[in-house]
């Protein structure tokens, strides 16, 4: 133990930890005393697009939303097919039953494909970067030795 080369200022570390890459860490959910070693390993961009159809599901959570994006609209159509409705009242209609299905197809597919360890990751990091401005110059590594350690 002690302080070696790769604690950067930890005198702890867990000697009976699984070692685990890095860039594995955020696949799982950790505990924010763990987080708290370097939040910047399970930040997500709020910007970045690709991480964020991934967290909801990917294909599986975007074809569940245009099902029930779908579904919405076909039962709409059912119900103007024997009362039909004006123009303007139609195209209204048409697009919030279309936005309902989307938005409980899309909460479904999240629910059924959703990584929700990893989301919890990244909400937790953000609000640790957030709160301690100073976390955004960690840069610690091999974070996996200080599981169960205590943050100091």
């Amino acid at each position: 133990m002690g302080h070696d080369s790769h604690d950067h200022g930890h005198s702890k570390t867990n000697p009976h930890a699984i070692e685990e890459a890095d860039k594995d860490l955020p696949l799982r959910m950790r505990s924010i005393e763990l987080i708290k070693h370097n939040p910047n390993i399970f930040n997500v961009g709020l910007t970045d697009a690709c991480a964020g159809y991934t967290i909801l599901g990917g294909g599986a959570w975007l074809a569940s939303t245009v099902a029930g994006a779908g579904f919405g609209y076909w039962y709409y159509a059912q119900k103007c097919r024997l009362n039909p409705t004006t123009f303007y009242a139609s195209i209204m209609l048409s697009f919030s039953r279309l936005f309902l299905g989307a938005v409980v197809g899309g909460s479904i597919g999240y629910l059924r494909f959703g990584d929700r360890q990893r989301l919890h990751n990244a909400w937790v990091s953000e609000r640790l970067r957030r709160r301690y401005p100073d976390a955004l110059n960690i840069d610690a590594q091999d974070i996996w030795r200080f599981k169960g350690i205590k943050a100091s």
